[in-house]
């Protein structure tokens, strides 16, 4: 009976072993799933700037927690309609100034997020740790345009380092067109602002009709 009972009292000690083992594999398994779904390529992104996958998921977490504390609001039908309009104005303003047009795309931004809620809304002066901070929030609720976003303010940069290269200032446009396209939810199709060689084409090929 003693040996049974001892044989008994192991085997309850290894299973629970074993389950412990297995919850605890299962367990960081499963938060890894949730915020590869949540976050999409940001988490790729917070893993590479990490260079570790623990320190990643803990940054991603504590962004959800801090998104915990901030209130958003649903921008009406009429701001949207307004901010819809701008960006219409902002695009055909590219044609004729290009680097107005892109001061004025992230003049929009702001204005869309402050409208919106976000904290600490930063300016076009502002250093990349505040960028930073900002892109952080914002990828909790759209992680896909946080890619845009980022691509933006390094196009940015790249469009006052030269602002005679028309083409780093589309493709700042472009990516403001995506921040904004998410947060207002949608935009309607409107054509790209072509590369000033492009409209010169189109240009002598409507005069030649």
């Amino acid at each position: 009976m003693v040996i049974i009972a001892i044989v008994v009292v192991v085997a309850v000690v290894l299973a629970g072993g074993i389950a412990f083992a297995a919850r605890s594999s299962i367990l960081p398994a499963r938060r890894t799933a949730r915020l590869k779904q949540r976050f999409g390529t940001e988490y790729d992104h917070t893993v590479e700037t990490h260079g570790d996958t623990a320190a990643a998921e803990q940054d991603l977490a504590e962004r959800l927690d801090h998104r915990k504390g901030i209130e958003l609001r649903e921008l009406t039908d009429e701001e949207r309609r307004t901010h819809t309009d701008t960006w219409a104005s902002v695009q055909q303003e590219f044609v004729d100034d290009p680097v107005r047009a892109v001061h004025d795309a992230r003049g929009l931004v702001e204005t869309i997020m402050r409208d919106a809620g976000y904290p600490d809304v930063p300016t076009v002066t502002a250093d990349d740790d505040g960028f930073e901070r900002l892109a952080k929030v914002l990828s909790v609720d759209h992680p896909t345009a946080v890619a845009d976003f980022r691509r933006t303010h390094a196009a940015g940069h790249l469009a006052e380092a030269d602002q005679e290269q028309t083409e780093n200032l589309r493709e700042a446009l472009v990516a403001y067109r995506g921040l904004t396209d998410s947060l207002l939810g949608g935009l309607p199709p409107r054509k790209e602002p072509a590369p000033a060689g492009e409209r010169a084409v189109e240009s002598t090929t409507e005069e030649g009709q």
